[in-house]
């Protein structure tokens, strides 16, 4: 059987934007040619494909078959053309990676630019994103691939690297509790306590360890800014539990302590970079991958 590449491309293009009007309107196609289409695939494949009578498509079981299978071919075929293309050399190529904020550092702009200066023909792209929002891009192949916090639990994501990254509190080096060897969660609501809020998976799981310890933290000050976590912590009186990579450039210069909990929640997460399961990337993003697991298996938790 030759299936249609045409009318899957009109079934993938509604399925994602959620209506055939949707489609339509990016594909510059009527919405009834659309529709007619999928129905002629239906037809083609002898087996419904969406669900009638529902504002928002809704695919079969058979839809979401249909659907993997374009995306796989697309992802298969970006490869095939970029293999043929640039098998002597990389010359030319684009790139898009999700990352957490948490990632971004010198080591990481050092790892991008020793590649871009490698290849000046790729254009690479960077999002600073969510975990969940890095995840999706990387699901929709929207990115090539990510770096999370944790690890991801899509079924369409695997982690093809994972380290371990404990989650610390973190204060200036003349903060009292500088000199702890470890520090028990319930001491730091005696303290000025600011966290990240709760789009960050960092904040999620401190609010799990609270749950698992029956406290609660009131913090003094909640921001999504890295940056203003920093400066708080920077002068002083701030206390936050964070994991080493965040803070990793105020530690090598002695201005930042780390000291390890007493939560086995925080002891044990993770950092992880992440790819389609099944996809194949071209080879541009493939050896831009290569380079950014160099750098993330340096990332290795401090003592």
């Amino acid at each position: 059987m030759n299936i249609s590449q045409r009318r899957l491309h009109y079934l993938y293009e509604s399925a994602r934007l959620g209506t055939m009007r949707a489609a339509g309107e990016k594909l510059d196609v009527a919405p009834s040619s659309i529709s007619r289409q999928i129905a002629e695939l239906e037809s083609e494949l002898g087996t419904p494909l969406v669900e009638r009578g529902r504002r928002r498509l809704k695919l079969t079981e058979a839809g979401e078959l249909a659907f993997q299978y374009y995306k796989d071919r697309c992802a298969q075929q970006e490869a095939f053309l970029s293999h043929v293309k640039e098998l002597q050399s990389l010359t030319t190529g684009k790139i898009a990676v999700a990352v957490g904020e948490a990632f971004i550092s010198e080591r990481f702009s050092d790892t991008l630019q020793n590649y871009m200066q490698r290849y000046p023909g790729i254009s690479v792209g960077v999002s600073v994103s969510s975990t969940n929002e890095v995840v999706r891009l990387v699901s929709d192949d929207e990115a090539h691939f990510g770096m999370i916090f944790d690890t991801s639990r899509d079924p369409k994501v695997r982690s093809r690297v994972h380290l371990p990254q404990p989650m610390k509190v973190v204060v200036h080096r003349s903060h009292p509790l500088a000199g702890k060897a470890l520090v028990e969660l319930a001491e730091l609501g005696q303290y000025t306590v600011g966290l990240l809020d709760g789009a960050y998976r960092i904040r999620q799981m401190i609010e799990q360890s609270e749950q698992e310890q029956g406290i609660f933290f009131t913090p003094h000050l909640a921001t999504s800014s890295l940056a203003l976590l920093r400066g708080f912590i920077n002068s002083g009186i701030g206390v936050s539990l964070l994991p080493d990579l965040v803070v990793g450039k105020e530690l090598a210069e002695g201005r930042f302590v780390t000291i390890p909990t007493d939560s086995p929640t925080l002891n044990s997460t993770q950092i992880s970079l992440v790819t389609r399961s099944g996809r194949q990337l071209p080879i541009a993003a493939f050896k831009f991958m290569q380079h950014v697991e160099e750098y993330f298996r340096k990332l290795a938790p401090r003592a």
